[in-house]
């Protein structure tokens, strides 16, 4: 094991729960932000678990939009 990975690896053990996902996310977005410029990833794409890590972040929020209203009458251009 590499100094840096025994550094993080120490840090996550300190952590709470939340700070230590923070920290793993970071480093994971940074090795894709790597492999994205070395060509081993295609760049335009989204991480295979964004959708579900995005989905963890609002917990137990609710997860619909609220109603809009009325839309405001503009002058024509």
């Amino acid at each position: 094991m590499s100094t840096i990975a025994a550094q993080l690896d120490e840090k996550l053990k300190l952590l709470d729960a939340k700070a230590a996902s923070s920290l793993e996310r970071l480093v994971r977005d940074a090795l894709e932000l790597v492999d994205a410029r070395d060509g081993t990833s295609r760049p335009n794409s989204l991480p295979a678990d964004f959708f579900s890590r995005i989905a963890r972040e609002f917990g137990n929020e609710p997860f619909e939009r609220p109603p809009q209203g009325e839309l405001e009458p503009r002058p024509e251009w």
